[in-house]
């Protein structure tokens, strides 16, 4: 299942319900305002580190909130056609906002 957060965690409690119901196989998509957990000196990044599951981040999302240098390097970045590979590459898909 792709899972997609658009909240940031400061803002609303979308990414602490996702992460209740990851399984195995699960990829979590951040976008919108839910890239700046990709921020590595805050709270909600720890949370996301070690998940066992694979993170993405929409570029384009980073670079409107300018964070292309504060994003760990350890989560994958993507453009508009990762997403859409995503999305293709996923029977379900799971919005949390």
């Amino acid at each position: 299942m792709l899972h997609t957060v658009t909240r940031s965690p400061f803002q609303s409690h979308a990414l602490a319900q996702c992460l209740q119901f990851i399984c195995a196989g699960d990829e979590i998509l951040l976008l919108e305002d839910a890239v700046n957990v990709a921020v590595s000196e805050n709270i909600y990044f720890d949370l996301i580190k070690n998940i066992g599951v694979k993170i993405y981040l929409l570029e384009a999302d980073i670079i409107a909130r300018g964070l292309q240098d504060k994003c760990d390097k350890s989560l994958d970045v993507i453009d508009y056609k990762g997403f859409v590979f995503l999305t293709e590459q996923h029977a379900q898909h799971m919005r949390w906002a």
